[in-house]
């Protein structure tokens, strides 16, 4: 079969065309990681045959700084342990989730800071009386060990822990509350860490 040929184009030998020669590109190394350089495109080189520009990306490389970013960003300030069992408790709720075969969809947990015991107790509701009644039982659990809570830890959650029934709970018992202020959710890392991790352990 003879090749068709265009009458009005004068055909070009293969030795007249030159090789496209695309230019180096100098790398760019990511501040983040001195060993994992970027190229950054396009560079245009020109076809001699067609005379049009023709890009030729390079694909870069993922940087350190793309995942640092992506990384949950953690503040932590130095604190002590309680030197006594139950001095000192922490506590936060977690949910709505599927309900269970029981109807819970919430729970709520409770962290000795000394030892780090945890006691986890679920909620059908999130009211406020529910949750009481949650705390009285866990109070009893302690008393009937031997100690007594001095200090309630928790977020500002109106609806769970700052209202008057909660807080008056508290002054009956002799118990001082410390609500972590306003948007600063790491101030009750304790309870926010533990709850983390028993949510990926599900």
């Amino acid at each position: 079969m003879q090749p068709v040929t265009d009458p009005d184009v004068e055909p070009v030998a293969d030795s007249d065309i030159e090789p496209v020669v695309v230019p180096d590109i100098e790398p760019v190394t990511d501040p983040m990681d001195d060993e994992t350089p970027i190229t950054i495109g396009p560079v245009n080189a020109v076809d001699p045959v067609n005379e049009m520009d023709t890009p030729h990306w390079k694909t870069p490389r993922l940087g350190l700084t793309c995942v640092h970013t992506k990384q949950q960003h953690v503040i932590r300030t130095k604190a002590s342990r309680s030197s006594t069992p139950f001095e000192l408790v922490h506590s936060d709720l977690c949910g709505p989730m599927k309900h269970s075969f029981g109807g819970a969809q919430y729970y709520i947990i409770y962290i000795d800071d000394c030892t780090r015991y945890t006691e986890v107790y679920f909620l059908i509701t999130k009211t406020v009386e529910e949750i009481s009644a949650k705390f009285q039982h866990y109070h009893a659990l302690v008393e009937t060990q031997g100690f007594h809570i001095k200090r309630f830890r928790s977020d500002n959650g109106s609806g769970e822990y700052n209202n008057s029934i909660f807080l008056g709970l508290l002054g009956e018992k002799g118990i001082t509350f410390e609500p972590s202020p306003p948007y600063t959710q790491h101030k009750n890392g304790t309870a926010v860490r533990m709850i983390r991790t028993l949510n990926a352990k599900v």
